[in-house]
């Protein structure tokens, strides 16, 4: 193995596109559900994308309590087909991801997912855009789950060491050659420098104009400049 290259992806906002579009509408049925006089627009959603449902009710309805919160996450789990249709109808892979992760596979050069949800979630999600074939395996931090969060400061510490925890135990007698991480929060950045990867913040222009202060070896919005890696 000490010839190959491993590539770690974040999943949401990487691998993926369109997404945070079927979260603002699943929280909104909620919250409306709920008898909330609130919407969550679509800045507050890719401000928050990443969080867990609860975290997005939480800053939502700051005047709420960990029970409410609570609840409208299990109402929001309780919407299994109703949620997956609305998912269904905006997530679409990311431009050229099946093309960078195919041409890395074919290379024999490995992929996995290391994503801050559950793993089940994560794993349907990567079926839903047809991206499985390409990946060796997914792993879900699960950072969120029944989290209370009162500042990014902490989510970030948490997040970042969490990944990078997991992220060291995965590469335990395994003899990469390099590995590669690629994320799009500061987080993920984090992790992989604690891991001493190569890492790479990848940033969607359309969302996001400024990727912001982040100390990442390489900054782009084009999946397809990873395969410089490979050369």
């Amino acid at each position: 193995m000490d010839d190959k290259i491993l590539f770690v992806w974040d999943f949401h906002g990487v691998l993926e596109k369109d997404n945070e579009h079927a979260v603002q509408e699943v929280c909104n049925l909620v919250l409306k559900d709920f008898g909330m006089n609130r919407e969550i627009s679509l800045e507050e959603t890719i401000n928050w994308y990443g969080l867990s449902f609860f975290d997005y009710f939480r800053l939502a309805v700051p005047k709420g309590n960990p029970e409410l919160w609570q609840g409208m996450v299990k109402k929001t789990l309780s919407l299994q087909k109703i949620g997956w249709d609305i998912i269904k109808k905006y997530i679409k892979p990311r431009d050229f991801s099946e093309e960078v992760l195919k041409t890395i596979k074919d290379k024999g050069h490995h992929n996995i997912v290391l994503s801050n949800s559950r793993p089940q979630h994560t794993k349907r999600f990567v079926r839903v855009i047809g991206l499985s074939d390409y990946l060796e395996e997914i792993i879900g931090a699960d950072t969120y789950r029944n989290t209370y969060i009162r500042n990014n400061s902490r989510i970030n510490k948490e997040i970042h060491s969490i990944k990078a925890e997991i992220l060291n135990n995965f590469l335990k007698d395994k003899n990469y050659k390099k590995v590669i991480v690629i994320g799009d929060k500061d987080s993920d950045i984090k992790a992989g420098k604690k891991c001493g990867a190569v890492t790479y913040l990848f940033f969607d222009p359309e969302i996001n104009k400024n990727p912001g202060d982040v100390e990442a070896d390489y900054i782009i919005s084009d999946l397809r400049k990873i395969l410089k890696e490979l050369d």
